[in-house]
């Protein structure tokens, strides 16, 4: 008889599922233009205030919330963002005596997707904590 084995857990489906999202971002990526950390920002505020503004029209929290479910998006945005467009500086790393470009942007987008993906499940169970205390 074989034994019923565990679900993953969260941080493990997480780390996994941002990984393979990281794997397709490195492997697919190929640069047409420089980095710019200046759009990479941008979008992420325009991400911040329209994710505020949907937040504050369905949910109706206090105004005092606002700005920290503002601030708090347009973190996570600009990281993600952020990391995105650091692909550019690791292809430029890569090369010649070192990891191939396609290699070191792999390898760089893996580690940052599976971080990013043990910060949201990290996150999620601090927000399922806080509910169940309620």
């Amino acid at each position: 008889m074989m034994k019923k084995s565990k679900p993953p857990s969260l941080l493990t489906r997480y780390a996994l599922t941002g990984g393979a999202i990281g794997l397709y971002f490195g492997l697919f990526f190929r640069p047409t233009r420089g980095a710019n950390f200046g759009y990479a920002l941008g979008l992420a505020l325009l991400v911040a205030v329209v994710m505020t503004g949907l937040h504050g029209w369905r949910e109706r929290p206090s105004l005092s919330t606002l700005p920290a479910y503002f601030a708090i998006t347009f973190v996570k945005a600009a990281l993600a963002l952020l990391l995105l467009e650091g692909r550019h500086l690791v292809y430029d790393w890569g090369g010649v005596g070192r990891l191939p470009s396609a290699t070191a942007v792999t390898i760089f987008t893996v580690i940052m997707g599976a971080a990013t993906g043990l910060w949201f499940a990290y996150d999620q169970n601090r927000q399922t904590a806080a509910i169940g205390k309620e």
